[in-house]
């Protein structure tokens, strides 16, 4: 890293037409701790990093030599961890993964983060979008636009059929699976849309062709959602109930069920469903049990319980899988903070 960083420094300078006396000036240090830092013997304090980069016009992460692959796993730890991006970074993942289209090799993980890449954007934009629609909803809350901005940027419910309708969707998943016959997700997807639209019998057919390939509780889980969709509520909770049965080892069928519960309105029962599929899960353990606990919680008014839901999901986010900062983090913390101050606001009108 000493030898990068220094050949980094030395093509910098080069570049901008100076002298190692020029450069260490500028710096504040000697001509000689420049000579070092090209030479491989030493390398620059952690705290000059940012006074480098501002004088060559570069960003820090620009100083270090990073492969390849690398910036794509740079690229992507960026995307998980930080819940926004400056404008500089994002034009610059931009050019970097684009620039890596017409190679076979990176095409895919170019595409892929470059979807990631616009969403996170999107998801930024839309939070902005909420805030103002509020705002604005707080001086004229009688303006239609207002809630259409907001019904827009929380992607909520649309009443009018033609724009609520997955079809577009429904149509590209059903020539993906007639592309790709052998992949299971595909027909997953497709199911989600067509049940969505109460396209029940499609649905059933769709199910149909997935048991052919599929033997796992994904299958019984499709056929009660198709049931309950139809009305036959008891069919649905018969075929959920031997699914457990069948599948008692597995984590998965007990987390279907908790959604299905959830999706009831039975929220006692989902919390419990999503414990075992929690106990049963192989470590790292996910956090939906605790994500949906809170969310429950709320909707019960129960805000001390969702508080200690969101305190168990940052347990587990330390304890399974290391992470005690980022974008993720920091939105539990957020999260609790509105929970405290919505019960001292219901606590002061009761």
């Amino acid at each position: 890293m000493n030898v990068e960083l220094g050949n980094k420094i030395k093509q910098l300078r080069l570049q901008k037409g100076i002298t190692q006396d020029t450069l260490a000036k500028a710096l504040h240090i000697s001509y000689q701790t420049v000579s070092k830092w090209e030479n491989g013997v030493s390398m620059p304090d952690i705290q000059l990093l940012p006074e480098i980069a501002v004088y060559f016009g570069c960003s820090i992460d620009d100083l270090f030599d990073l492969s390849e692959q690398a910036q794509f796993d740079r690229i992507e730890n960026m995307l998980e961890m930080q819940e926004t991006l400056t404008a500089e970074e994002f034009q610059r993942c931009e050019i970097f993964l684009k620039g890596h289209l017409s190679e076979k090799d990176q095409k895919g993980d170019a595409l892929r983060l470059l979807s990631n890449l616009f969403n996170h954007k999107a998801d930024e934009l839309r939070k902005k979008a909420e805030f103002y629609a509020k705002e604005a909803l707080e001086l004229a809350p009688e303006v239609k636009e207002n809630h259409n901005n907001l019904q827009r940027a929380q992607e909520g419910t649309i009443q009018d059929w033609d724009f609520a309708n997955h079809s577009k969707r429904i149509a590209y998943y059903q020539q993906f699976v007639q592309k790709h016959p052998t992949y299971r997700g595909g027909y997953l997807w497709l199911l989600d849309e067509l049940i969505a639209d109460n396209r029940l019998e499609e649905a059933t057919e769709v199910c149909d062709t997935l048991s052919q390939l599929d033997d796992s509780c994904r299958v019984p889980f499709y056929r009660g959602k198709i049931a309950w969709e139809r009305g036959d509520h008891q069919k649905a909770e018969d075929i959920w109930l031997q699914m457990l049965e069948d599948y008692s080892d597995d984590w998965l069928a007990f987390a279907n069920m908790a959604d299905a519960m959830a999706y009831a309105c039975r929220y006692d029962e989902a919390i419990r469903y999503y414990q075992k599929a929690q106990e049963l899960q192989p470590s790292p353990k996910y956090t939906d049990a605790q994500i949906t606990a809170a969310h429950i919680y709320e909707i019960q008014g129960k805000y001390d319980k969702a508080i200690d839901s969101l305190k168990e999901q940052l347990e587990i986010l330390k304890k399974e899988w290391n992470i005690t900062e980022g974008s993720q983090v920091e939105h539990i913390y957020s999260e609790m903070e509105r929970l405290r101050r919505i019960a001292l606001t219901e606590s002061a009108h009761s």
